[in-house]
């Protein structure tokens, strides 16, 4: 009860400063707007009831400060009410269309207050004034809802023009270019006196952490700020490694982070973090190749697969293998990846790349039916795991296969099962193959 007096208590104030600044000739000599309140005078067309001529007035006055907001933007060509709700008193918003040289948008008008009123009447028609308020807090915040829309707009032309998505005149399955925004992409925003070097350093920071991002300067929310498409891509790895940094405390509001500098004069070890960021072109590869034969499984026959994924690493993606020991019980009869990525955080300083590579390959035997003079058949396959010692992400590729049948062996000694098994690995390297290991490497690779 004591909440909903207080409420009415505040409203009573305002309605009642904002009467006591009210002149008697309002409508040719409407308030000054000041501090708190914008005016504007309303006026309707000759209407045929009071009603209508003063839900005219009414239009024309949330127009008049929807044109006001709009003035900001360049290239406007036209500005209309949408709206046909009218009641007299506070209105808690109303539906301007604003239509741009480059895009259109709804601008939502809120808290406008009706103050005064009169209504004139000449040869059976009516014509009403209305003189309205509209807090200053309101305003501006219609004002940044367009400034938001016209920097997603940009944003989306950008993106779009990159060949990141198909541009359309309006992103598909959203009301705005706001809602689009903040729904795909990444937006980063510094809390901070000097925000532009922190900014230039994290655009750095994110480029350096993913190589195919594509990032974009804008101002958002009247900060700058640093736009990546593709949230549900970058979003988590982004935060995760920001955070690792403890230069900052985040914020985070859907997928916009707004970073707070834990000490004063951080720069030199933003920069740091990104000098010292680990090398996104180095990778350690290890795991199993399994041959079975007709006595039982042979493990770590030996590197041809991983030797084949160094080979096309180096030439089709710049990429190069370090050397780094795994230890021999995770790799021992099976690959235990929570083990070996965990062996890897727990000696992160000591690993020499930035990404973690346990490849399993296989090869199966099928041993025919010889009665029928079906002959055994070997197939071989191969798939991986990448895993982001910077970001914690994992990636799972897909698996390369030999095609069925291209490998019989001419009798089922172990010898010659594991030569001809050897040969069906060794073939997961052949461009025909597909999806072959080059298909695999790259459908992980290009999302890095």
């Amino acid at each position: 009860m004591k909440k909903v007096f207080l409420l009415f208590a505040i409203y009573l104030g305002l309605c009642t400063s904002l009467t006591a600044q009210i002149p008697s000739d309002w409508d040719t000599n409407p308030p000054r707007n000041n501090a708190q309140f914008m005016f504007a005078v309303g006026i309707s067309q000759p209407s045929a009831t009071e009603q209508e001529a003063l839900r005219g007035a009414w239009q024309d006055a949330v127009q008049q400060f929807a044109a006001s907001v709009a003035v900001h933007f360049q290239g406007q060509t036209d500005i209309t009410v949408q709206s046909e709700s009218f009641a007299s008193g506070i209105e808690d918003a109303h539906t301007v269309y604003m239509e741009t040289a480059s895009f259109s948008t709804n601008v939502p008008i809120s808290g406008v207050v009706e103050q005064a009123r009169r209504i004139e009447t000449s040869g059976g028609r009516y014509v009403a004034r209305i003189l309205a308020a509209m807090p200053v807090a309101d305003y501006n915040r219609a004002r940044m809802y367009v400034a938001n829309e016209e920097a997603a707009y940009l944003a989306y032309r950008f993106f779009g023009q990159r060949g990141l998505f198909t541009l359309a005149a309006r992103p598909a399955g959203f009301g705005d270019f706001n809602s689009w925004l903040r729904n795909t992409c990444v937006i980063i925003s510094v809390d901070d006196q000097n925000p532009t070097p922190l900014l230039e350093q994290l655009d750095q920071f994110t480029r350096r952490l993913y190589r195919n991002a594509v990032v974009f300067a804008q101002i958002i929310d009247g900060r700058g700020a640093r736009i990546i498409y593709n949230s549900g891509r970058y979003y988590d790895g982004l935060l995760r490694a920001l955070q690792n940094t403890a230069l900052f405390t985040i914020q985070r509001e859907g997928t916009h982070l707004t970073l707070r500098p834990v000490r004063a004069n951080i720069l030199n070890e933003l920069r740091t973090a990104v000098t010292t960021m680990k090398d996104s072109g180095r990778f350690v590869i290890t795991g199993l190749e399994t041959i079975q034969t007709q006595g039982g499984d042979t493990t770590n026959t030996g590197a041809i697969v991983i030797g084949q994924f160094r080979t096309i690493a180096s030439r089709q993606f710049n990429m190069q293998a370090a050397n780094y020991t795994i230890p021999a019980q995770l790799l021992s009869g099976f690959v235990d990846e929570d083990a070996i990525i965990r062996h890897i955080e727990n000696n992160l300083a000591a690993f020499p790349a930035r990404y973690l590579i346990i490849s399993r390959s296989e090869t199966r035997l099928n041993r025919g039916i010889p009665e029928y003079n079906v002959p055994p058949i070997i197939t071989a396959s191969t798939h991986f795991t990448l895993y982001d010692v910077v970001t914690g992400e994992a990636l799972q590729s897909e698996t390369a296969q030999t095609a069925a049948g291209g490998f019989s062996p001419s009798s089922l000694e172990d010898r010659v099962v594991i030569e001809e098994s050897r040969r069906a690995l060794q073939f997961l390297f052949n461009a025909r193959t597909r999806p072959g290991l080059e298909d695999i490497i790259r459908g992980v690779f290009e999302q890095l």
